[in-house]
């Protein structure tokens, strides 16, 4: 039977994490895969994960599944699609847990920079496909094969790393480094921080009004549908109020 550690690192309580972590844990039962609890309360997040990856081989698991502490909304069937699918490491998308709340998975603008090079060289994406290749991965709900884990030992290299660059940049590094494929899987979105995914729109609004009243205008860039030129394209962000405006 598959077995599966579960690595929740808890720095800090969470309203919507706790509870709901453990009604998908209680789902679980009686499916034909075993999950194992590895949780951890207080303790720095990369050395939860160490821990979580340590435990894991004692206890001949195949796989790690990662989250963090302020992500919720855990789909009841979301470790029977990701085992499906079969890949070293795969993961559901989530969102900033800030305005202006994009998408976290993000790609590279130049594929030769280092993840744990101090410049801007990521942009967010919105994942088009059920299964989509990304540079970075969060922990939002990433599932790793023990394998992985196994080449990064043997090539000598620690993802478990905090330092000026998280550890999600760490592992996605070591991956790219030993040619360990990242993909998002559509199939669902974890929530991230106060706010579901739906009300986004809502809060997108309520932060363009009043920066609207002030004076304030922001510029950025969010991602746009698929098109000819470029299938992760990017377009200046024209807030909610603005939009409006245009078209009174």
């Amino acid at each position: 039977m598959t077995h599966v550690k579960l690595c929740v690192p808890v720095t800090a309580p969470h309203r919507f994490h706790t509870p709901q972590l453990m009604q998908w844990y209680k789902q679980q039962a009686g499916k034909d895969f075993e999950v194992s609890l590895h949780w951890e309360f207080g303790r720095p997040l990369q050395k939860v994960q160490s821990n979580a990856v340590k435990f894991a081989r004692e206890d001949n698991c195949s796989h790690v599944l990662f989250t963090e502490h302020d992500q919720w909304a855990y789909p009841h069937n979301g470790l029977d699609v990701l085992l499906s699918v079969d890949k070293d490491v795969v993961g559901f998308p989530t969102y900033q847990r800030s305005y202006p709340y994009l998408p976290m998975c993000m790609q590279k603008i130049d594929p030769e920079v280092s993840f744990l090079v101090r410049e801007r060289n990521l942009k967010p994406f919105q994942p088009l496909e059920l299964l989509t290749p990304t540079d970075l991965i969060t922990w939002a709900f990433t599932l790793v094969k023990i394998d992985v884990f196994d080449r990064m030992d043997e090539a000598a290299i620690n993802p478990w790393i905090w330092g000026e660059c998280p550890t999600d940049s760490h592992f996605c590094q070591a991956c790219e480094d030993l040619d360990i494929d990242r993909w998002i899987h559509t199939g669902a979105w974890i929530n991230h921080g106060e706010l579901a995914r739906e009300q986004i729109p809502f809060y997108r609004r309520m932060y363009d009004a009043m920066h609207a009243q002030m004076g304030k205008h922001h510029s950025m860039d969010l991602p746009v549908p698929e098109h000819e030129d470029d299938p992760h394209g990017m377009e200046p962000y024209v807030s909610e109020t603005e939009r409006a405006i245009c078209a009174s």
